[in-house]
């Protein structure tokens, strides 16, 4: 059994395989499980920086290290989710950790909010070669 990426032409000659690619891990962090919320809006990020980081040639996952134990959706109790992160430009990456929305008051005023609720995830910067 075959994993990953396989590229066959039209006579079912492989010409693109897992073997033509070389992976290194450029960087790895935990980002701990967060829930907390409060009022305003919010702009920050976790910065990191990794050498040798060019999104041309480079991609980051985010891989929560546990998953629900139950099945998720109306009426569970909320599980989290993972971070996710922006391309900060040059070699800088910003998690970021928390979501920004409004709520509208009695006046039909609106209120900024913003909440995180993570799970602990690692995040992974690796260059394809």
């Amino acid at each position: 059994m075959i994993y990953g990426l396989e590229v066959l032409d039209a006579k079912g000659v492989q010409t693109l395989g897992m073997e033509d690619f070389t992976i290194q891990r450029l960087a790895t962090m935990t980002i701990p499980a967060s829930r907390s919320g409060g009022l305003g809006v919010r702009g920050d990020y976790i910065l990191i920086n990794v050498d040798g980081y060019d999104p041309a040639t480079c991609f980051v996952t985010i891989t929560p290290k546990a998953y629900s134990p139950y099945p998720q959706g109306a009426g569970q109790a909320y599980w989290g989710c993972v971070p996710t992160y922006k391309d900060l430009g040059g070699t800088q990456i910003g998690i970021i950790t928390y979501g920004n929305y409004y709520e509208v008051d009695y006046k039909g005023d609106w209120i900024f909010k913003w909440k995180s609720e993570v799970v602990e995830s690692v995040v992974e910067v690796v260059r394809v070669i």
